[in-house]
């Protein structure tokens, strides 16, 4: 079996969550619809409910991680600091592509062992500069990235 064996696997898994969460009106703010009958009994019909609604939102999760993954990755760009403060690259056509906070990319960082591999985090701000969340603060400016579209 190959890696991509098992996103295939997930990907028919993706089709079937998804018909779950369509077919019970699953929403994340407010769980699971109308479309869903209760049980008799109050308390198990509660309890049951508390576990589907957590079950399908961890499905929710993996439903937006695989269409996320299924982008193609875009370039490796190397960020840099612009005059404004925030960080970016500039693109094939010289114009900036800058991040802000909450803005979702890859970055290539080197691991516990010293090997480098792709991670995907947020940019985020602390009042006083951007990083990366997550990243036990590598530095921004010269990291490489990337992003899926």
């Amino acid at each position: 079996m190959t890696i991509q064996d098992v996103f295939d696997r997930l990907i028919s898994i993706e089709k079937a969550a998804g018909e779950l969460i369509t077919d019970t009106g699953y929403d994340p703010d407010d769980g699971i619809g109308g479309k869903v009958h209760h049980l008799p009994d109050t308390c198990e019909d509660a309890f049951l409910r508390d576990k589907a609604e957590g079950i399908l939102a961890s499905l929710d999760d993996i439903i937006r991680e695989l269409r996320y993954l299924r982008q193609p990755p875009h370039g490796e760009h190397t960020l840099m600091k612009f005059p404004d403060g925030r960080y970016g690259y500039l693109k094939k056509d010289r114009t900036a592509r800058e991040f802000t906070c909450g803005d979702r990319l890859e970055a290539k960082i080197r691991d516990r062992c010293g090997n480098p591999r792709w991670i995907t985090s947020t940019v985020e701000h602390d009042g006083a500069d951007y990083f990366l969340a997550g990243s036990l603060g590598a530095p921004l400016d010269g990291l490489t990235v990337r992003e899926r579209w």
